[in-house]
């Protein structure tokens, strides 16, 4: 971004004066985030509200860093005497005024794209072909919404001569509202599928919002599609784009999916209408690189792999990446030698990023230096030879694995934020080695994204969180007498569920001269596990407020069938609690949170989310709910690959006890993959399966305790041939019928020998 705009133009958005400073003073930058700030002199920051997090929190950070304007939603209490602050009414509405009034100074097409898939590969395919001839403006892959459609009207400049904007509308109203901001001269709608429908009273609602948002275009773009054709608003003017029209350029690229075909004739149209024609020997289609994986590396480092593309977008997402999951450890970055990028520009995004050491480096570079602890980031593109090298820095480990989704962890995160009253706060679960995902990753990612509490079952749980960086409060369900040193010590807020736990904690912080320790206080409604009975409150609270080394941050209790159908005992178990909390209030002077519903709750009797929530089990990507099932995200993908292919004959028997003998001639695969896995034993016999390119392969024999056999008769496979366990054949819910258990069991039977790789969408 590079604004070259005055204090004084601002003033003239906000219809506000500055004091104190120059109306020449000149800002290139609009920032809200202030993670991946390293020199804010030139910068804007906008206190922005987050699903977790309001940027009001961050003026300080911001400040620190050099940041001396600011626009706030109220007014700031210890103003700085160097610094101007812009106050308005809402500071995502003034972001956007400000988009309006900077897309207003430009004469240039703007291309919007819409749709519910596909959006991101046609902007990306498409501004490759558009800037053959034109100086290029286009969104980031991510910036869609409201806020992001502003932030990428703000990278117009002096020289763009045509723009491409990727937009999401998820919700009624937003057409208008972001054409208003973004005024396109032309569009484009790509496929439209089922997402996003519960968000509107009918399918045809949302083709609705399309056609406002692109009601004044002078044309708008779509492929062969009776949906869009009979949806959109007749008065548009329209060009339908066929597939036979590239017929040719199709055959070259060799593509087999029905959709990639659909998205690359649609770009090819558009640039062609645009006076840009590519021969089709020269026509190159990539496909979009939308994740980043992470793994471990040698020496104790972490390796984020990005070696699918290679452009100054792709390597600022990256570099903004390492940094949110570096927690102070050195950074480095490799890139090769030959990337195609102005260097002053590669630089310049570099330094913006300021890693401890990057490198260009050939085939043939040999690692001298040291990389212990360091995150390494390798970007390239597919066709370089840096994903070798990732490979080459990678801790190996035996060939199955799980990839856990950290990206589909957030969605649905922030799916379940959007059920609950936006000043409940949000405690996420992460126990159980955090449901089988990674405690060491998973729990620090979960902690950036800004949810108020992480929980753990016990205390070495939120040990380990605090030595991994975790910085927000972590509460302790099944502290014992040993833990009270390492509560004290890590800052871990302890359960009391007894008064004799109570008793024993006092003194240990006594014999510290330690007060006001925050605990948390649980109360047995009606589970019979854990808790106070509600008789003994009144000693509680006596002792409480007898003792000032301990301080009640919070009460709460656990539900027994909130899943239930049946509401009368849950029912029971709220009233109960929230006339235990109603006395506890009475009595006690200081406010303290009262919290009960836990995943099933949040969505059955979403009444009962009182101050604070605790997401489980749904966070990972694991409901029935009828009214989730289709939009939360698996989390977790369980893979292997076949490591031989064994033929049998009639009669031949296979593994341990012989108990399995061959009917017919047939085939086996065998399997990295065995019980010390969790891979069950009861999988045995045909109660088991996994899927191999696509067809369902169930176990032969018993399983082992480091490997399985498969039936692959009949097809075509090869050694190293990917073996998918858990994933899109087969669901975590699947899995979890064939085991006749529930998936809570599966996820915290995963092995910890089976090595975890981390993708970030």
């Amino acid at each position: 971004m590079n604004l070259q705009l005055s204090l004084g133009h601002f003033s003239e958005v906000f219809k506000s004066r500055p004091q104190g400073f120059s109306v020449e003073t000149i800002l290139n930058e609009a920032i809200y985030d202030t993670r991946n700030l390293n020199n804010g002199s030139d910068k804007i920051f906008f206190a922005l509200h987050g699903k977790f997090r309001s940027g009001f929190s961050f003026i300080d950070a911001a400040y620190a860093k050099g940041v001396r304007v600011f626009v706030v939603d109220k007014e700031v209490l210890h103003q700085k005497e160097d610094a101007c602050y812009f106050v308005v009414d809402d500071t995502l509405e003034a972001l956007m005024q400000l988009a309006t009034w900077h897309r207003s100074r430009f004469k240039i097409p703007v291309f919007a794209i819409v749709g519910t898939h596909g959006k991101t590969t046609v902007k990306e395919w498409l501004g490759n072909f558009i800037k053959e001839k034109y100086q290029l403006v286009k969104s980031p892959k991510s910036y869609n919404s409201k806020q992001g459609v502003a932030l990428s009207i703000l990278e117009l400049h002096s020289k763009a001569s045509f723009s491409i904007f990727e937009v999401s509308i998820t919700h009624p109203k937003e057409g208008a509202l972001i054409k208003a901001m973004l005024k396109p001269t032309h569009g484009a709608i790509c496929h439209v599928g089922d997402k996003y429908n519960e968000n509107f009273s009918s399918a045809s609602e949302k083709l609705e919002e399309y056609s406002q948002l692109l009601s004044d275009c002078e044309l708008v773009f779509f492929i062969e599609d009776p949906i869009i054709s009979s949806g959109i608003n007749s008065e548009l003017t329209t060009k339908v784009i066929s597939t036979s029209i590239f017929s040719e350029e199709l055959a070259t690229l060799d593509f087999n999916e029905d959709l990639k075909k659909k998205n690359t004739s649609l770009a090819l149209g558009i640039a062609r209408y645009f006076g840009v024609v590519i021969p089709k020997e020269r026509i190159e289609i990539r496909d979009v690189a939308m994740r980043l994986e992470t793994f471990e590396g040698i020496q104790n480092s972490l390796i984020i792999n990005d070696t699918y593309s290679l452009d100054l977008e792709s390597l600022e997402a990256a570099l903004q990446y390492q940094i949110a999951i570096a927690k102070g450890k050195k950074r480095v970055v490799l890139l090769p030698e030959e990337h195609g990028i102005s260097q002053p520009e590669l630089l310049k995004v570099l330094n913006r990023y300021a890693p401890d050491a990057y490198y260009f480096i050939s085939e043939s570079y040999k690692l001298e230096a040291s990389i212990e602890n360091n995150v390494i980031l390798l970007k390239g593109n597919k066709q370089s030879w840096m994903g070798k090298m990732a490979n080459n820095l990678k801790v190996k480990h035996h060939r199955t694995k799980i990839n856990v989704n950290l990206s589909a962890l957030r969605k649905n995160i922030h799916l379940l934020k959007d059920r609950i009253p936006s000043d409940t706060k949000i405690l996420v679960m992460v126990k159980a080695n955090a449901y089988g995902t990674g405690l060491a990753k998973t729990g620090p990612y979960i902690d950036q994204l800004g949810v108020d509490y992480l929980g753990v079952a016990y205390t070495d749980e939120g040990v380990q969180l605090r030595q991994q960086g975790v910085k927000c409060p972590i509460l302790v369900m099944s502290p014992g007498i040993d833990d009270f040193h390492d509560c004290i010590e890590y800052m871990l807020e302890p359960t009391i569920f007894s008064l004799r736990l109570l008793d024993d904690f006092i003194k240990e912080l006594i014999s510290r001269k330690i007060e006001g320790f925050p605990v948390h206080l649980k109360i047995d409604s009606g589970m019979k596990r854990l808790g106070l009975d509600p008789k003994e409150i009144p000693d509680f609270i006596d002792i409480l407020l007898s003792q000032p080394e301990i301080h009640l941050k919070g009460v709460y209790s656990h539900f027994a069938e909130s899943d239930s159908n049946d509401e009368v005992f849950t029912q029971q178990q709220f009233d109960l609690f929230q006339k235990s909390c109603e006395l506890i209030k009475q009595l006690v002077p200081r406010p303290f949170l009262c919290h009960i519903a836990n995943s099933s709750a949040i969505l059955n009797h979403p009444k009962t989310s009182l101050d604070m929530v605790r997401m489980g089990i749904v966070a990972y990507g694991v409901s029935d709910h009828p009214a989730l099932i289709k939009q939360l995200l698996p989390v977790i993908e369980w893979s292997s690959q076949v490591v031989q292919v064994r033929k049998l004959n009639k009669g031949d028997s296979v593994g341990y006890n012989r108990e399995f003998i061959a009917p017919i001639s047939m085939s086996i695969g065998i399997i990295p993959v065995g019980y010390a896995d969790g891979f069950r034993r009861s999988l045995s016999h045909g109660a088991g399966a996994v899927y191999i390119r696509g067809e369902k392969c169930e176990t032969v024999g018993n399983v082992c305790m480091d490997m399985i056999m498969v039936n692959i008769t009949g097809l075509e496979i090869q050694d190293n041939e990917p073996v998918e366990i858990i994933g899109k054949q087969q669901s975590l819910m699947d899995f979890s019928r064939q085991l006749n258990t529930i998936p809570y069991e599966v996820l915290t039977s995963l092995s910890l020998r089976v090595h975890r790789n981390y993708v970030v969408n």
